[in-house]
Formats: C-alpha cells, sequence, structure tokens
C-alpha cells in the first residue's frame, strides 16, 4: 500500500498539468454590412476569426486552424493557420468560386482531430458581391450620403430605361482595425477605399503592431486600388498616414484659417453641379493647404479673388503605382461638409468619375448599343491560354461516323454474327462485352496517339514599372495541359533578373476564377481529395488534373525596385521653348529587347518600333502634345502582334478565339472613352491605367493653369518572342509525385510577355 501511495504522489510531482483547448467564439466573412458580410465570388475575401486562447495554457505547434471552399470548377481547396498561443485574433482568406461554393472554418489538432465547425453563414443576393459590381467601403462616417447617391443614380437611370452608364454599386462600413486585411490579396474583392483620417482606423494604421495591414494597404493602392483621405482640422493625422504608406505626391502644410469671416467655395459649387444656382456653396473658415507635387492632379481648385489672392486646391488626384490616392482637403465628418446640401452630389459626382463604365455605352450611341454579344477579357484570356494548337482536337465528323459503326457492331453485326454464323445467342453475352472493351481501348490508344503524351504550359506575362514609387508588378496567366491524370503542385516565383529589389507584397497563385462561372453554380469536381494552399498564398499542392484536360491559373508579386538596378530609367521634361514639347532621354536596362514600343501622352500614342536591351533612346522634340495617333487607332492597327501560337486558330472554327494581344489591349486601356471595347472587364480592373491618359475636367481654366492631364507617359511593348521563354518574368515550377517522391515536370512552353511603364515628366527647368 505504501508503495502504491508514493508511484501516485511521484506521477502527481512531475505530471504536467492537462492543456486547454481553443476555441472559436467569433468568425466573419468578407467586409462588413448592414445587411450581412459582404462576399465576393471568383476573388480572394478576409475571415476574420476571434479564439478563446489563454497563453499560458495553449500549447504551441499543436492546433490549426483550417479553411475549406470550392474554386469555380467546383473542387475542393483547404488553407492551414496555425494557432499562435499569445493570438487570439487571426485573419484568413478564402475565395469561393461560385454562389454554391460553402465557407468552413474548423479548429482541429495538429494531428487531424476536429475541435469545433464553425457553421457556414448563410448567402443572399444583398450580400454576394456580384462580379461587375463595385463594392466601396468607407470608415470613419456614415455611408450614407453615398448610399443615397447611388439610389437615386439608380432611379434616374431607370427612368430613362436604359442600361446605368456605370455599374452597380455596393457599400461597406468598417468599424475597426481588424475589419482591415493584412495581406494585399484581401483587398481584391474591395474597388475603392474612403478613410476618414479622424476616425479610430485611421490612428490605429500608424500604430507599429498594425504594420503588417498598413503594408497591406500600401500594396493593394499600388496594384491599382483607389483611397480616398480627408483632412480638414486633422490633416497632421492624414499626414502621418501618406507618410506611413509611402504616398509622396501631395504635402500638407497645415491648416489655412479665415479670421476675417467665412470664405466660399464656390469651385466644389461648380464641381459637383455646372448650374450654380442648384445648391447653396458652401462656406468654411478653415480648409487643410494642400501642395500637390507636379505630378499629381487638382480636380477642384479654388480659383483666386481680389480679396483672397491665393489659390486653393480642394480635391487632389495622386497617381501611385497603378492606382491613386484622393486627397480631400475638408473633413469629410464635421461640418460643415458633413452638413452641407451639396454633399450627396457630391459623392454621386466623385463616385461617377471613378467607377467603371458599362462597355454598352459606346461613345456617341443613344441609347447604348446593347444587342452586341459582352463576353469577360479574363474568360476570354482562359480561352486563348488552353488552346493547345499543337494538341489537334478529333473532327466532331470522324466522331459522329464512329460512333454510328459502334452501334452497327454493337446491334446488327453482333446478332448476325451471334445467330446466324456461330448459331449461339447465348455467346452475345461475351461478345458484346468484348466489343466494348475493344472499343473503349481503341478510343484512348486513338486519343493518346493524337494528343501525344507531352506536357505543355501556355504563359502570359504582364510586368508594370511605375518609375516615380520604383514599383515593379508581375501579373502572370498560366494553362497547363496534362496527357494523363494526376495531382500536380505550383509554385510560382518572381524572376531576380527582371527586378532584384525586396517583396512588397509575397507573391500569391491560385486557379483562375473567371466572371462566367461566378454566375453559376459549380459542378462536382472528379477529385474529391481537396488540394491544399501550402505557403499560403505562393503554392499549391495535389491539384488534381484529369487526362487532357488543363488548370488555369493566375498569379501576382510585387516589388520596390533599387534605384540602381531600376528595369528603366528615364529623364523626361517638358521642353522650355514649348510646352508641348518634352525632351529627355529613356534607358531600357532590361535583359530583353522589345518590339513594337509605343509611347502614351495626352490621349495620343506614338509608335517607337524596337527598343533594345541597354539602349538609351533620346525623345528630344518629339512633339507629344496632341500630335499623335488615336487610342482607337491604337486599337484597331495590328499593333503587339502576338507570335506564333497565339496567331494559330483552334481547331474548332466556331470558337473565335481572340488572340492576346488583342486581349492586352482590352484591358491596360478599357475605360478610356476612345476605347471602345464591348468586352466587360470585371476581375482585370486593377490593370486598367485609363485615367492615366483621360483629361480631368476643372472647374475654372485660365490661361494661367497648367495642362490639366497627367504628368506622366506610358510606354508599352512585346517582349523579343526568341527570347519570351528564357527570361520571363515568373516561373512556374511543376511537380507531380511518383512513388510519394515529388518528381519536376519540364513541360514545353509557349510565353508571351508584354511590358508598361509609367515615366513622370518633369516640370520644364527656367
Amino acid at each position: 500500500m505504501s508503495r502504491f501511495l508514493t508511484i501516485c504522489c511521484l506521477l502527481f510531482i512531475f505530471a504536467q498539468p492537462a492543456l486547454a483547448q481553443p476555441a472559436l467564439t467569433q468568425v466573419r466573412f468578407g467586409f462588413p454590412s448592414e445587411s450581412g458580410p459582404l462576399i465576393r465570388n471568383g476573388a480572394w475575401n478576409p475571415v476574420d476569426i476571434e479564439l478563446d486562447v489563454k497563453s499560458a495554457e495553449i500549447e504551441p505547434d499543436k492546433f490549426i486552424i483550417e479553411l475549406e471552399s470550392t474554386d469555380g470548377e467546383g473542387a475542393s481547396y483547404l488553407i492551414k493557420i496555425p494557432v499562435s498561443p499569445k493570438q487570439n485574433r487571426m485573419m484568413g482568406y478564402l475565395r469561393p468560386g461560385s454562389p454554391t461554393s460553402p465557407l468552413i472554418v474548423r479548429l482541429k489538432e495538429i494531428n487531424g482531430k476536429i475541435l469545433q465547425v464553425w457553421p457556414t453563414p448563410a448567402r443572399s443576393s444583398a450580400t454576394m458581391v456580384g462580379p461587375r459590381d463595385f463594392l466601396i467601403a468607407t470608415s470613419g462616417f456614415s455611408p450614407e450620403a453615398l448610399l443615397l447617391a447611388s439610389a437615386n443614380q439608380s432611379k434616374l437611370d431607370a427612368g430613362k430605361q436604359v442600361l446605368a452608364e456605370r455599374l452597380p454599386r455596393k457599400f461597406s462600413e468598417l468599424k475597426s482595425i481588424h475589419d482591415l486585411p493584412n495581406q494585399a490579396i484581401g483587398y481584391a474583392s474591395l474597388d475603392t477605399l474612403i478613410i476618414s483620417t479622424a476616425s479610430i482606423i485611421s490612428s490605429d494604421l500608424l500604430k507599429e503592431e498594425h504594420s503588417e495591414k498598413r503594408a497591406a494597404l500600401s500594396a493593394w493602392i499600388l496594384s491599382g486600388g483607389t483611397l480616398l483621405l480627408d483632412s480638414g482640422t486633422h490633416y497632421e493625422s492624414t499626414r502621418s498616414l501618406l507618410v506611413a504608406l509611402g504616398v509622396t505626391g501631395c504635402n500638407i502644410e497645415g491648416l489655412d484659417s479665415n479670421p476675417k469671416g467665412l470664405r466660399t467655395l464656390n469651385g466644389l459649387n461648380r464641381w459637383v453641379t455646372p448650374l450654380v444656382s442648384q445648391l447653396l456653396p458652401m462656406r468654411i473658415n478653415e480648409i487643410a493647404k494642400l501642395m500637390p507635387a507636379y505630378s499629381a492632379q487638382t480636380i477642384i481648385r479654388e480659383p483666386s479673388e481680389p480679396s483672397d489672392p491665393m489659390v486653393r486646391p480642394i480635391l487632389v488626384q495622386i497617381p501611385f503605382g497603378r492606382g491613386r490616392v484622393f486627397l480631400l482637403a475638408l473633413g469629410m465628418d464635421c461640418p460643415p461638409f458633413s452638413k452641407w446640401d451639396g454633399q450627396q452630389s457630391f459623392w454621386d459626382k466623385f463616385l461617377f468619375e471613378i467607377s467603371p463604365r458599362n462597355p454598352g455605352f459606346a461613345q456617341g450611341k443613344f441609347p447604348p448599343d446593347t444587342t452586341a454579344i459582352r463576353p469577360e477579357i479574363a474568360c476570354e484570356i482562359q480561352r486563348s491560354l488552353e488552346t493547345f494548337t499543337e494538341v489537334p482536337a478529333f473532327p466532331f465528323g470522324w466522331v459522329a461516323l464512329l460512333i454510328l459503326a459502334y452501334i452497327i457492331i454493337i446491334g446488327p453485326v453482333d446478332y448476325f454474327v451471334t445467330h446466324y454464323w456461330l448459331k449461339k445467342p447465348e455467346l452475345t453475352w461475351f461478345t458484346f462485352l468484348m466489343v466494348v472493351l475493344v472499343g473503349t481501348w481503341g478510343a484512348w490508344a486513338g486519343a493518346n496517339a493524337l494528343k501525344g503524351d507531352e506536357s505543355k504550359l501556355n504563359k502570359l506575362d504582364i510586368l508594370d514599372l511605375d518609375v516615380s514609387s520604383g514599383c515593379v508588378q508581375g501579373t502572370s496567366w498560366m494553362s497547363f495541359f496534362s496527357p494523363v491524370p494526376g495531382n500536380y503542385s505550383f509554385t510560382l516565383q518572381a524572376n531576380p533578373n527582371w527586378c532584384s529589389g525586396d517583396f512588397l507584397s509575397q507573391p500569391d497563385l491560385g486557379i483562375l476564377e473567371t466572371p462566367d462561372r461566378i454566375f453559376r453554380g459549380a459542378s462536382q469536381s472528379l477529385f474529391r481529395k481537396p488540394y491544399e494552399y501550402s505557403y499560403f498564398p505562393s503554392s499549391l499542392e495535389q491539384v488534381g488534373i484529369p487526362a487532357w484536360a488543363c488548370a488555369t491559373l493566375e498569379g501576382n508579386w510585387q516589388k520596390k525596385a533599387k534605384s540602381s538596378s531600376s528595369p528603366f530609367i528615364a529623364e523626361l521634361a517638358h521642353s522650355r521653348v514649348e510646352t508641348v514639347l518634352i525632351t529627355g532621354t529613356i534607358t531600357n536596362n532590361l535583359s530583353v529587347d522589345l518590339e513594337e514600343c509605343n509611347l502614351f501622352y495626352q490621349e495620343s500614342w506614338h509608335n517607337l518600333g524596337r527598343f533594345q536591351s541597354g539602349e538609351k533612346r533620346r525623345i528630344d522634340m518629339l512633339q507629344l502634345g496632341g500630335r499623335g495617333q488615336s487610342i482607337q487607332q491604337w486599337n484597331d492597327l495590328k499593333i503587339l502582334a502576338p507570335s506564333n501560337w497565339t496567331t494559330q486558330k483552334s481547331n474548332n472554327p466556331s470558337d473565335n478565339i481572340l488572340p492576346i494581344h488583342r486581349l492586352v489591349k482590352a484591358f491596360v486601356f478599357h475605360d478610356h472613352p476612345e476605347a471602345g471595347d464591348l468586352l466587360y472587364n470585371s476581375s482585370l480592373r486593377k490593370l486598367d491605367t485609363s485615367w492615366r491618359l483621360k483629361q480631368v475636367a476643372e472647374t475654372f481654366l485660365s490661361d494661367s493653369t497648367r495642362l490639366r492631364h497627367p504628368e506622366d507617359i506610358i510606354l508599352i511593348g512585346r517582349v523579343d518572342p526568341s527570347k519570351a521563354f528564357s527570361s520571363a518574368p515568373t516561373s512556374l515550377s511543376l511537380s507531380k509525385k511518383v512513388n510519394g517522391n515529388p518528381t519536376p515536370i519540364k513541360p514545353s512552353i509557349n510565353q508571351e510577355t508584354f511590358v508598361r511603364v509609367v515615366i513622370p515628366i518633369q516640370q520644364a527647368k527656367p
């Protein structure tokens, strides 16, 4: 008995206390709104996860959060997030492929034991953001005026009995810093973010503990997002936030007060509506002093008056990578702006200017031309990439003939052989089975001989360089053809030869989700085992592909180029003699030559021809001030001619596959008035830089006003096809498990690479 008590005491002394298990307390999908969480299918959506965690009792590396959904093909995928002992709030990401895709969050042990499953939220038309909806998030003020502006615009469009010129809008209201993603991909479903810098979110963004969220917001703007910030009396917070985000296109020198009395903002009133008598102008006595740089555009300015000679910018547009930041000199959350009768009209005007256009509104046509079929650009890119001209398709006529022969063999021929020749009808059970087996084997052998056993990859890369910010961004689309069924792993990597700087956001890779799938429910995939995002979000593991089928992926990466190794160096300025003339040099530091280069400036373009690697091209006295060709001519001409693999047509004449260069033209300046393109651009809006070419409508124009176009030039070219494969901006590593070991796959690659460079124009030197 004493020995037993001794053993029990020793066990009690040396036994470790039982470790507690975490528990899910709250999970929110998408961006919050009054109708519920807003979720956009086909785009990454944030998943805010709250845990009940006691840091002293949770064992490290024992628990994981597992996220699961299905893509547009109906295939399930998993994303695993380790649970940290000291972290009670986590951010994950899901990309549902269709309205029927589940949204599952599980709390599991590392050994696979499920501890808790969070219920899938109910989804309705009010909470699902369509691919063509324009999603706007606000922070620090009520979006009531924005909602009223959108409602009034919808009634006006319905009264005219025409389609809306701008796409429909939905709104989200952010209330805490936890509503913001900590990775740039979390903003994929968002189009515009409006922040009042007097809000709690703005002050939290400046804290060191939220540096990840700040970096994610900056990377999203650089990738093509739109941000609006106010200032007014809290101009210091606005200035600090701009510096933290890396935006340097406008300085805020302080607060401009008018102690002598109230100032009337007639310029703002005129911008909202040309008929001044319809609204009472806003009267103020304090306004932030905005000092825009030469590269920024003043959209609204208050002109000088005899009693007040200073010109005051009210709304400034600051280019930042592919995106832009709008800066308002007033506070949105307080009077007089919040009490102004024209606030609703201001939002209506602002949202109209930044919202994507409906491609049915062709220029010069009213009512709009809605008879033409308007597919999505992303869908056409997928169709083009999945067209492997080296893999012939069996003609349908031969298929029909073989089916007819098969029916004749298993019918009359089999009956004649078994009944009249062999005179043993019972052999039908054997002869029928043999014909089916031989026919199946023959079909497989014929298809295998026709399609071959070589894996293939069609790949398209777009490289964007913003010389001002030094941001280099790569966008890739890849279609992999598998001759045999199997599970493949993919990893996206950026080529350091194109940019040797640091990553601003990690490369992300995923199955290409096109809007045509998003409009319908997905079918069940042939592969029941989910594939997994390992090293999220840059790698995919165990993606199932049937025989003679394709997997089409999309990827992105973003780097900060070092000034000493920038892919392009340019020194351009307006001539001192004629301001419409541009002088200076452009140097191509890429390791490849560019063909059919074009310069775009002030709604016109000029052909530069071939731009060799290492070449320093002078464009002195090149008259870019309106003497070039129109954007419509650029779209119509055979510029940026594709290589052989994209010029060949599909084996099916009814497919009407559009060439790659035609699709690239369709999205680079999609919303330009002269583009005249009837293709929708729902999922590739971030690549549209047409706003850099369009003139800004200013309220009061005078002889002293500078040009109202953005002060930059856009260079677009195509990499020499002979060098496109050997020096692509991105590489896709493929592998397949054979006998449990990963084996690299080396497919034959067809590569197309296009380059777009935004070059700033400096102010003319005195």
